[in-house]
């Protein structure tokens, strides 16, 4: 049997009179320091070398100086005592919702999105406050924030698409087709799913909703299937430069589309806009701290889904 390792336990009070009598080397001044009688600092002082084992002062005539034993002991009940006091200053900044950790996921959102310009907003209200980003697909995200894992989600969702956490819908975007301006597709007047077939695609996986509206659009049409040459989950800076530079058209919504206006554009395709919403997930049933509600009053109030 492993031998059993002993439970110290401390008093705080204890710790701050140990470290008054280090401060001051003298008994005396200590307990004056802290307010109370000589004889508390002593018995304060005994309770620790008793629980310690050891002496941590040496008394004598100019005061009391530390041991080797109280040396090694000082700076570990230094750090107690600031780690307490910073403890302290959290819960105190935590009862103003000053403070506190906000989990949230994301899907690549670009930098003048709502989401963006709230937690912009939060940190400037909130100084004190901790953010953790976690950019993933929405289906990853809607599966942390039902495990715990994180506070909230703001996704987008294609018709049809339901979650197993509750959605608060926050507003509403468009998917278009884009290419660059100047591409040889805005020659054709009114252009529509058959002037496409010549330049190949840049999509998501064909999992994602978007792309299996596209790929029934074509067959309704008696199309092939799009070639997709870049596939990418996220239509990120580095994904619309390509496009930008090529004649590969995509499959984008428009608050991605903003930035580069002027570069790409949305080609006039009949048909081809996807209205998705933009959705806020949270924890069925779960606890809304005041960092979760704050996000929610910035991004706007909408109608609630419940899985």
């Amino acid at each position: 049997m492993a031998p059993r390792t002993a439970i110290l336990h401390f008093s705080l009070v204890d710790i701050e009179y140990f470290l008054a009598v280090v401060r001051h080397n003298h008994f005396g001044r200590a307990a004056t320091a802290c307010n109370v009688t000589q004889p508390a600092i002593t018995k304060a002082l005994r309770r620790l070398e008793d629980s310690v084992g050891a002496m941590l002062f040496e008394r004598g005539a100019h005061g009391a100086r530390l041991t080797g034993e109280g040396e090694v002991f000082h700076e570990y009940a230094r750090r107690l005592s600031l780690q307490h006091e910073e403890l302290a200053k959290v819960s105190a900044d935590l009862r103003a919702h000053h403070s506190g950790l906000l989990r949230i996921g994301l899907t690549n959102p670009a930098g003048d999105s709502e989401v963006v310009r709230a937690l912009a907003e939060m940190v400037r209200r909130r100084p004190a406050m901790r953010l953790r980003l976690v950019i993933g697909k929405s289906d990853a995200l809607n599966m942390a924030v039902e495990a715990g894992e994180l506070d909230v989600a703001v996704v987008p969702a294609a018709p049809g698409t339901t979650f197993s956490c509750e959605a608060l819908t926050l507003g509403q975007d468009i998917v278009r087709v884009a290419a660059r301006v100047g591409h040889p597709v805005f020659q054709t007047v009114q252009p529509g799913l058959a002037a496409l077939q010549p330049y190949s695609w840049v999509m998501p996986s064909r999992e994602s909703a978007a792309r299996k509206a596209i790929t029934h659009l074509h067959e309704e049409a008696g199309l092939p299937e799009p070639t997709v040459m870049v596939e990418a989950e996220y239509m990120s800076d580095a994904v619309l430069g390509i496009v930008a530079s090529t004649d590969l058209v995509a499959l984008a919504p428009s608050t991605s589309l903003r930035p580069w206006a002027g570069l790409i554009m949305p080609i006039p395709v009949a048909g081809l806009m996807i209205a998705r919403r933009t959705v806020l997930l949270s924890r069925p049933g779960g606890h809304w701290s005041a960092l979760m509600e704050l996000l929610r009053d910035l991004l706007g109030t909408g109608r609630a889904e419940h899985p």
